[in-house]
C-alpha cells in the first residue's frame, strides 16, 4: 500500500475527526482539533492518505512562551489502527517539523509516549525548565538551535482547556 502526505483541507475535517476518535477511543482529541481550527491556533495540519482514505493526521499549533509566540506544539497525532507501525506517524511528524523549521520555528513540545517521541529528538530533559500544566516523562521538548528559549512559562491554546 502506498501512502502520501499533504496539508489537510477543509473538506478533510470529517475524516480527520473520525480518525482521531477511532485512534484515541474517544472524542477529546477531535474536540481539540476542531477548537484549534476554529480559533486560528493551528499552524499546520497534515494528513496521510492511502488510495482510499485518510489514514493519519498530525496537528501542530502555537504555544506562547512568556506571552510570546515562540514555540510549536505537536498533537494530536493519530494513525488508523489498521496501519499503525508502518512509519506513517513518523512521516507526518518529520514532514511537519521540517515545514515549520523552514518557517523559522525552533522550539517544539509534545505530550506523548516517552518511548516514541525521543526518536525524533524530543526529551523530557529539554522540557523540564519550562512551566505548564504538564510535567514528567511524557512532556517533552526539542530545541533546534541556540536561539530557541531555554526556559519559560508556557501558555497552550484554549483548545487544551489549560
Amino acid at each position: 500500500m502506498n501512502y502520501w502526505t499533504r496539508p489537510a483541507r477543509d473538506e478533510d475535517m470529517e475524516q480527520i475527526l473520525a480518525l482521531n476518535d477511532l485512534a484515541f477511543g474517544g472524542r477529546d482529541e477531535s474536540r481539540i482539533v476542531t477548537a484549534l481550527a476554529k480559533s486560528g491556533d493551528s499552524l499546520l495540519s497534515l494528513v496521510a492518505n492511502d488510495e482510499v482514505r485518510i489514514v493519519g493526521h498530525a496537528q501542530f499549533f502555537r504555544i506562547q512562551v512568556d506571552g510570546e509566540p515562540l514555540a510549536v506544539g505537536l498533537g494530536p497525532m493519530s494513525v488508523h489502527p489498521s496501519v499503525q507501525q508502518r512509519g506513517i506517524g513518523g512521516g507526518l511528524i518529520r514532514m511537519g517539523m521540517l515545514a515549520l523549521e523552514g518557517r523559522g520555528e525552533n522550539l517544539f513540545f509534545v505530550l506523548g509516549h516517552p518511548s516514541y517521541y525521543p526518536r525524533f529528538g524530543y526529551s523530557a530533559e529539554a522540557a523540564a525548565p519550562f512551566t505548564c500544566e504538564w510535567s514528567g516523562p511524557a512532556f517533552m521538548a526539542m530545541r533546534l538551535d541556540a536561539a530557541a528559549p531555554e526556559a519559560g512559562s508556557l501558555t497552550y491554546p484554549a483548545a487544551f482547556g489549560a
